[in-house]
């Protein structure tokens, strides 16, 4: 399956999504920069990964940020509640007594009103002509192109369609709150990453291109540094295909189930001095060049990594170039008090409480 799907992910089909990334990612803030008030900013950046996940992968538009009631984005918000509930409460693991709490009902009502948006979504795209010249093609219809081969059934098209919504609205947003939270009490980082943005911008309010991505060298080294210290995913597992020895008397067989943690290799104080401390310059060249490359997983390594890593690279800082082209931010919180949680994804536990004012 992944080899059918590399191309959907492929630069040319990235650069082609530009528009998309930036057309969505003016999170809707002006209101909340108006007289210094505290607000939580993880609902708005969620709101807004979601917006650039439908298009990007269904082609369609559900302005989550302005129709918080739409069916699908409400959905989409419990459906990632009760995976969690489900997941940290093994009792729930039978399925007797999941749908005796009357959770698993819900969740399966839930989860058809996702998957029949999306149901429906197939079909619309179906009928419509994919070959119009200059329309931009959605992941879906690299995967209707793959369908059309006999490679792809209709379901299969579906489970995909939303696993990258599901897996990349949440990740994203996770990445774009925790780093935002991060420069909110790093003044400094935050100056140099403005000062960037106006050297590639200047006064202008023009959409952001791919080659303006390539310039955003310090924006890209403060995302890094927040993804080394609250990667999104915390932890994933893998299955050994052959023996492997760890150390001089430890040997774990083939078969056995491994789980990996990022967060815990990327504070490892062999690796990183000061490892809980927020620094940029860790992304240097000159630094990067000094680590093993498997000291930095946020997406995993090797041939089974994240797929989707480029496009939630480029929407990221797509969003937080847009963000500090026209806003600074704040906190009134203690930056330490704010708890990672790991759920499936990892979640701040008092939300990202902020106070932004336009520059």
């Amino acid at each position: 399956m992944r080899k059918l799907l590399t191309p959907a992910f492929h630069f040319k089909v990235l650069n082609d999504l530009m528009n998309v990334h930036d057309s969505q990612a003016k999170v809707r803030l002006e209101r909340k920069a108006v007289g210094g008030k505290e607000f939580d900013i993880f609902p708005y950046v969620k709101r807004c990964a979601l917006d650039i996940i439908c298009e990007a992968a269904m082609g369609c538009h559900i302005s989550s940020q302005e129709n918080h009631k739409h069916p699908y984005v409400g959905s989409v918000r419990r459906l990632n509640e009760l995976a969690f509930l489900h997941e940290r409460m093994p009792w729930m693991w039978i399925q007797a007594i999941w749908y005796a709490s009357s959770y698993g009902f819900e969740y399966d009502r839930t989860l058809k009103i996702a998957t029949d948006f999306t149901r429906k979504r197939i079909a619309e795209r179906l009928n419509e002509n994919h070959d119009n010249a200059g329309q931009k093609k959605a992941f879906l219809d690299l995967l209707l192109d793959v369908q059309a081969e006999g490679n792809l059934s209709s379901e299969d098209i579906r489970e995909e369609v939303d696993t990258f919504m599901f897996e990349g609205h949440d990740t994203t947003s996770s990445c774009l709150g925790w780093t935002l939270w991060f420069l909110a009490f790093n003044p400094e980082y935050q100056k140099k990453i403005q000062e960037e943005m106006d050297d590639i911008f200047g006064s202008t309010d023009r959409s952001c291109t791919s080659e303006d991505l390539k310039s955003m060298k310090y924006l890209e080294k403060c995302l890094r540094e927040s993804l080394r210290l609250r990667p999104p995913v915390p932890n994933f597992s893998r299955k050994l295909e052959h023996d492997i020895d760890i150390g001089k008397c430890v040997l774990i067989p083939k078969g056995c189930s491994i789980l990996i943690a990022p967060s815990m290799i990327h504070t490892n104080p062999t690796v990183y001095d000061d490892p809980a401390a927020f620094d940029p310059e860790r992304f240097s060249d000159e630094n990067i060049q000094k680590r093993h490359p498997y000291a930095y997983i946020p997406f995993s390594a090797g041939p089974r990594n994240c797929i989707g890593q480029k496009f939630a690279l480029l929407e990221v800082k797509t969003v937080l170039s847009w963000f500090f082209r026209r806003f600074s931010i704040s906190s009134l919180a203690d930056c330490h008090a704010n708890i990672p949680l790991p759920e499936i994804i990892l979640k701040p536990s008092i939300g990202f409480p902020v106070i932004i004012s336009k520059r």
